[in-house]
């Protein structure tokens, strides 16, 4: 029997041509996760579509299913005018994206996940620290996949101050006995874990500070987590933030 969704929150994350007169829509949903859909495009709609079909719209969608693991998109509403995002901030929508794309399965729903994605489209268009935005997205990202950075040694036992350690996907921090491999100070992490904690309860009156040596502590410390899921693969996000960078 076949499914049939009427009303479904979802967000464009991608777009490309698709046979004769239809597009290949990448969504991300609030109850179905992230999904594939077949847009059939007319001569008559197209320029309505072309509005429409876009990445960073957020839409109510008529879906339907059969046999194929291919939706079928049979309407699709604007819930508000697509996300806009000047330049750099483009840079990490389309870092959003990729992440999305190639790290959440398919339809795996986390509604908790769906909501952040979606204030960090908004914040991005705002005036946020980029950087923060980023940070509290991946660690959201990196929660739903289920590889949440505990801030504890690998036995379980509190970390030390005076220790080195590096970070191990599915160990956590490991003791870093002869340096070789020293990535993390003991004293660092600990700090970080406190003003985390603090951030989490709502005990700072504002987002507006945080000290930068935490910030790029963070920053690596994602990455390592992200870069193991993504297993090699290039992003192209960074790839045109770099070129960016070289001409600015």
């Amino acid at each position: 029997m076949g499914l049939s969704i009427d009303s479904e929150p979802g967000v464009i994350l991608h777009t490309r041509p698709y046979q004769e007169n239809s597009l290949l829509v990448e969504l991300y949903t609030l109850n179905y996760g992230r999904i594939s859909a077949v847009a059939r495009i007319s001569k008559k709609v197209s320029s309505r579509a072309r509005g429409i079909y876009q990445p960073y719209a957020l839409l109510k969608l008529s879906l339907s299913k059969g046999k194929s693991s291919l939706f079928s998109l049979k309407e699709a509403y604007l819930q508000r005018p697509a996300f806009h995002f000047e330049i750099p901030r483009l840079f990490s929508a389309i870092y959003a994206n990729e992440l999305m794309m190639n790290l959440v399965k398919v339809t795996e729903s986390d509604p908790k996940l769906f909501a952040s994605y979606i204030k960090t489209l908004e914040r991005l268009e705002g005036s946020d620290s980029e950087a923060l935005i980023l940070r509290d997205f991946e660690a959201d990202l990196i929660e739903s996949l289920g590889y949440s950075i505990n801030y504890e040694c690998a036995d379980g036992s509190e970390l030390d101050g005076n220790e080195h350690y590096f970070y191990s996907l599915n160990h956590g921090f490991v003791l870093d006995n002869l340096h070789e491999s020293y990535t993390f100070k003991g004293c660092d992490l600990i700090e970080l874990k406190q003003y985390l904690n603090t951030r989490a309860h709502g005990a700072l009156e504002t987002d507006s500070y945080f000290d930068k040596s935490k910030l790029s502590l963070l920053k690596t410390l994602n990455k390592t987590v992200i870069d193991s899921l993504l297993n090699g693969k290039a992003l192209q996000s960074r790839e045109l933030y770099a070129q960016y960078l070289t001409v600015k």
